[in-house]
């Protein structure tokens, strides 16, 4: 099972102090860069030697800005909503719903994503993300690979958040690597809440979890999926994952990318969210499940 790597704290900064400060700038940047469409105050908020992993963005800062700016000459009343917020030392991953409406149109665009921001000396150093690219097709958004560089599991943590990521980890390993579905009874809560629409359609529960997973490692038996990325707050662990693997009867391959969010209860697996690009699996003829009326 691969081992969270210690690293060193700031020199008089605490582990907690550094996770607030860290929330703190990302929370801003996005307030005034994203959802204030100001790309002239991101100085204020980026390092100089700023890296962008996004596919779209050529790298840098300016690239960064420009791909937004884009987006919002396409959208102009384009923001993001918060929905989770996870902070761990230096690292934060926001998971997002992204609306607005066309120039000229006026159609709706609704979307998720996650971000993955790391901060060094009060200012924001890299990035990384995982987008749902699905309805931005409906708009003739051609989607990128999304596979981006991963980062090593960080030990600055409680001992609680610790057990939490190492507990991701082995069941990442035991379960998505090895298709050990005979582990889920020992780390998922039986009443496990489900909050993917599609892995939801097998049924509630750890019961409906299970049959999920089997249905998935029946039709690709080659299906694997690493963890990218790693961070933990109090008891939610969230990660970036890539998945690979093919399909038996018409040899597709899967290139997928999520943004995975775990609550853990009592040393087990009790709920999930997920950032999930429905655009990589739509070849496979699977489409986001329709939201209730």
């Amino acid at each position: 099972m691969p081992q969270a790597s210690p690293r060193e704290p700031l020199d008089g900064v605490s582990a907690d102090t550094e996770r607030k400060r860290s929330a703190e700038v990302v929370r801003a940047a996005l307030a005034e860069v994203v959802n204030g469409h100001d790309y002239a105050a991101a100085d204020g908020y980026f390092t100089g030697d700023f890296t962008d992993h996004h596919p779209n963005s050529k790298g840098d800062l300016t690239g960064f800005t420009k791909h937004l700016a884009t987006l919002t000459s396409l959208f102009p009343d384009l923001r993001m909503e918060i929905d989770h917020l996870i902070a761990q030392n230096d690292r934060v991953m926001v998971f997002g719903t992204w609306t607005g409406h066309q120039a000229g149109t006026r159609r709706p665009l609704r979307f998720t994503r996650a971000d993955l921001f790391q901060v060094r000396d009060g200012r924001i150093a890299e990035h990384w993300d995982v987008v749902d690219y699905a309805p931005l097709t409906e708009f003739g958004y051609e989607p990128p690979s999304q596979r981006q560089p991963g980062t090593p599991p960080d030990r600055r943590a409680s001992p609680a958040e610790v057990r939490n990521i190492e507990l991701v980890l082995h069941v990442w390993d035991k379960l998505m690597v090895e298709h050990r579905l005979d582990i889920a009874d020992e780390h998922y809560l039986q009443d496990y809440i489900q909050h993917n629409a599609l892995a939801a359609q097998s049924g509630a529960g750890l019961e409906g979890m299970k049959e999920f997973f089997a249905g998935l490692f029946a039709a690709a038996p080659d299906f694997s999926s690493t963890i990218t990325h790693i961070l933990a707050q109090d008891d939610l662990v969230a990660i970036f994952a890539d998945w690979s693997g093919h399909e038996t009867t018409t040899g597709m391959d899967l290139d997928l990318c999520t943004a995975d969010i775990l609550r853990i209860e009592d040393g087990r697996i009790a709920e999930h969210w997920d950032v999930f690009d429905y655009a990589a699996v739509a070849k496979f003829g699977i489409a986001p499940p329709a939201e209730p009326a």
